[in-house]
């Protein structure tokens, strides 16, 4: 018979050791030898004094932790290309996919290709997105749109699941100024 792993010498000294690797355990002297190691290992751990650190060992750490994050490169995306303009972006797309998802049935797919058409020609300036969307939305819908090729579904959802907790952050903080100013 093998002897026993890891977890069995740890369920060994929790008492929940199958009775068959228990037999082991009372006939190898190689296996009670690493369990009385292991017990005596975890009866050192629990008696040993651990001094806590300086108070103001926490202050220097997050100083350390801030000028070390200060200190990495930005990164070789271009300025266009970076988090502070992909969040708005995606939540323009989280935006749209609830919009498409709102709207009534039946859209035929070369309706749907006018208002692409409509939405682009009214994207001439930053304050016309909300326009560009409502053109580009119109009387969508999901099984046309997804037909025509104009959307993916799941594309906003794994979008948002693909950002660092510091996009999330971002993203929350913008979407909720968005309903302060909408509601205002």
């Amino acid at each position: 018979m093998t002897h026993l792993t890891p977890d069995e010498l740890l369920d060994a000294m929790e008492g929940m050791l199958a009775t068959d690797r228990q037999a082991h355990l009372a006939a190898c002297d190689e296996c009670r030898r690493q369990l009385n190691d292991l017990e005596n290992a975890l009866n050192d751990a629990k008696h040993a004094s651990v001094p806590e650190p300086s108070p103001l060992f926490w202050n220097h750490f997050s100083t350390r932790v801030n000028e070390a994050i200060d200190a990495q490169p930005a990164g070789g995306l271009p300025q266009w290309l970076r988090w502070q303009m992909l969040l708005p972006l995606g939540a323009a797309a989280i935006l749209v996919l609830a919009l498409l998802l709102s709207m009534p049935q039946q859209e035929q797919p070369d309706t749907i290709e006018a208002n692409v058409s409509a939405a682009a020609e009214t994207l001439t300036a930053p304050d016309d997105n909300w326009v560009m969307v409502a053109t580009l939305v119109g009387d969508l819908d999901l099984d046309a749109a997804a037909e025509t090729g104009v959307i993916e579904p799941g594309v906003a959802e794994r979008a948002v699941l693909t950002l660092t907790a510091e996009e999330q952050q971002e993203l929350t903080r913008l979407l909720k100024a968005e309903l302060t100013r909408a509601k205002s």
